[in-house]
Formats: C-alpha cells, structure tokens, sequence
C-alpha cells in the first residue's frame, strides 16, 4: 500500500513574493514541500526547474456537514485518483510512480464555506520532478 502524505491547509487568505496562496493554484502549478502541517500558501516553482509537487486538479465537494479530516481526506485520494490523475498524467494511478495528495478544506474553512479540493502529485520516491507531469506517462 503506498504511503498517503497528509497536507492540511488552514485557509488563511496570505500571499507573499514567489508564494502562491492555497487559495489560487491553478492546475499545472508546481511547488515545493512546506514544512508545517497547516499551511496558507505554497513557494511556486517553474515547472522547467526541480519541484516537488505539482497541482493536477480542483474540484468542489458538495454542501453539507463537515464530514471529518479523515473521511474528507479519503474521500478526496479517491476522487482525485480515480477521476483526475489518468487524465492529467496519462497513465493508470496504479502504474505509476507518482503519488497523490490531495488539499483539503479544514473543519474552520468548511464553515467558511470552502469546498475546494486540489489534487497534487509528488515523486513516490520524494526525488524531485522536472518538467510538467501532464502526459508525462509516468
């Protein structure tokens, strides 16, 4: 079974220079590990250059109740790799040596209303990427 990396993000609206708020990645940003578990905005990253991460899809999770850290968190590896990563990556989530994490709302954010999911890729030995992982058929 592979290795799941858990990345929180409290949703605190902050940007600075050469960061990217969690709140405006884009599909095909790269970026590279923070150190904390609850993070407000990422160091983008070339793609061209050595990153670490790289974002492949965001989608919304439907109103409700909260559903929990870990029942949105698996809910969310689910989706993102069964519907998005075979897509993006052009290869099955199986059969690749990309790992998957996704971005989740936290329990202070959901009652802000925030639904968005991103889903992000890393290396599964944790080497860095270069280069665009979209149709890399890795």
């Amino acid at each position: 079974m592979r290795k799941l990396s858990l990345l929180l993000v409290a949703l605190l609206v902050f940007t600075a220079c050469g960061r990217e708020s969690v709140f405006s990645m884009d599909i095909g940003l790269c970026f590279d590990d923070e150190s904390a578990e609850e993070v407000s905005s990422v160091p983008e990253v070339d793609c061209a250059e050595p990153h670490d991460n790289e974002v492949f899809a965001k989608y919304d999770v439907a109103d409700g109740s909260f559903p929990g850290d870990q029942a949105l968190l698996d809910t969310a590896m689910e989706t993102c790799t069964a519907e998005y990563f075979a897509t993006y990556v052009g290869t099955a989530y199986a059969d690749s040596d990309l790992e998957v994490f996704p971005i989740t709302p936290t329990a202070a954010s959901w009652d802000d209303g925030d639904r968005e999911i991103v889903c992000a890729l890393y290396a599964l030995d944790l080497s860095k990427l270069t280069g665009s992982m979209e149709g890399s058929q890795r």
